[in-house]
């Protein structure tokens, strides 16, 4: 029974991507308006990414492992909860018709604005919605118990 409930939960955030809202508050649109993709899916890799870590009756973890381009955070918590700061870009190869320029490393200001499609751990409760449908999967999954 915990599996099924971690699968609601998951269900339930690729809703959410689907949506592209949170609790019926759409997502920021995105800058560069001719981009027609979906917000947050460029490759589907962070939303392919999504599975249930843990399930036991004690605690029930729907996460993502995909790392951010500098290795020191997790992507999806960037995009869920947003993020503003300094972000150092890696020194790279520009190539041009001219042939190729170095450009050195450098210091860029970051602005991710946030994109919630799951509850954040500790600081919020369960959506009610979600609530909903997990205690319409306990109640089916009890009632082929005791038939």
């Amino acid at each position: 029974m915990p599996s099924g409930v971690g699968r609601v939960m998951l269900r339930y955030v690729e809703r959410n991507f689907a949506r592209e809202s949170y609790r019926g508050s759409a997502w920021q649109p995105r800058r560069n308006l001719h981009n027609r993709k979906p917000l947050l899916v460029d490759t589907g890799k962070l939303k392919a990414s999504f599975k249930v870590r843990e399930a036991n009756w004690r605690v029930i973890r729907v996460g993502s492992d995909r790392q951010a381009a500098s290795g020191n955070a997790h992507l999806a918590q960037l995009h869920n909860e947003g993020a503003k700061g300094v972000a150092t870009v890696r020194t790279y190869t520009r190539r041009g018709r001219n042939g190729s320029v170095r450009v050195r490393s450098h210091r860029r200001q970051t602005n991710l604005p946030q994109r919630q499609f799951m509850p954040i751990p500790g600081k919020e409760p369960l959506p009610p919605e979600l609530w909903a449908e997990i205690e319409g999967f306990v109640s089916k999954e009890l009632d082929k118990v005791f038939k």
